[in-house]
């Protein structure tokens, strides 16, 4: 896997350096790293790797104009990094609550991840809210065409932080975070491909010798109401790999792992093995 650091991100931690904001700057990577696993945890669920990371300063972005997510798995994919955001931050409140003197100790980290959540869920590339949107509308219509209208979104979003900024200016504030901002939903859409992507956990990948004649096989009952991302997880790496499903009405289906990889594909690996059947 490849990590990469965007230079806008090095630019808004020397900003928040120079304005003294030291303990901002840890707190801050924490919270946004921690986002980052997040989206790992959940997409190495759904059967999806991480290829790439680029770390932008709200966040890590998706590379949006990948076609190996399904809609559904993209959503759940887009939403975890802002869901564990405001847990984070709810858990954090919640404990002013019983301990008060905590609070001099975790408001960076509590207002670092109210920000990163609310600002990720606009419906701009590359945040999470622009992935949703555009998982939403490719349910129905073409990828490219929901793309379109999310980068339309982005376009919107730039021009009110823009104006803001520039307004703000007539009465002598400089929101400089209102210009990063607009930059960085600007180079959202410049540079699709530089973003954070993941690709599909193929059960072809490098299994070339399994396929030799000769090679093991191994034997594993599954019940009808597990999902293919666990049933992948039950599999070896160095044997051929037979599936015994159990359904409902006592039942049973033999598949391989060939059959399981089309059905990842076709369904999504979080459906139930038995609702295929069925």
């Amino acid at each position: 896997m490849k990590y990469k650091i965007h230079p806008l991100f090095i630019l808004y931690l020397i900003f928040l350096l120079i304005i003294g904001q030291f303990e901002g700057v840890l707190v801050y990577c924490l919270v946004v790293t921690m986002h980052e696993m997040a989206h790992s945890f959940v997409a190495k669920k759904l059967g999806y790797k991480l290829d790439k990371m680029l770390l932008m300063p709200y966040g890590v972005c998706l590379n949006y104009k990948t076609n190996c997510f399904l809609p559904k798995d993209e959503i759940l994919i887009a939403i975890s990094g802002p869901l564990l955001n405001v847990i984070l931050a709810t858990a954090t409140i919640a404990l002013w609550w019983i301990f008060p003197v905590t609070q001099l100790y975790t408001k960076v980290f509590c207002y670092a991840n109210i920000s990163l959540f609310v600002f990720n869920l606009l419906p701009c590339f590359p945040l999470d809210g622009g992935r949703v949107l555009a998982a939403i509308i490719t349910k129905k219509r073409d990828r490219k065409l929901a793309i379109k209208i999310t980068v339309m979104f982005n376009i919107l979003v730039c021009l009110i932080f823009v104006i803001s900024f520039i307004f703000g200016l007539f009465f002598g504030v400089i929101n400089t975070n209102m210009l990063i901002i607009s930059i960085f939903l600007f180079l959202g859409i410049l540079e699709p491909n530089r973003s954070t992507s993941y690709g599909y956990v193929s059960l072809f990948s490098n299994r070339k010798n399994v396929y030799k004649k000769g090679s093991q096989i191994k034997f594993t009952l599954v019940f009808a109401d597990e999902p293919i991302y666990k049933i992948m997880a039950k599999m070896s790496k160095f044997k051929f790999n037979i599936f015994y499903v159990l359904l409902q009405d006592r039942s049973i289906k033999v598949i391989s792992e060939i059959t399981l990889n089309n059905f990842a594909i076709k369904f999504g690996s979080t459906a139930k093995i038995g609702d295929i059947f069925n």
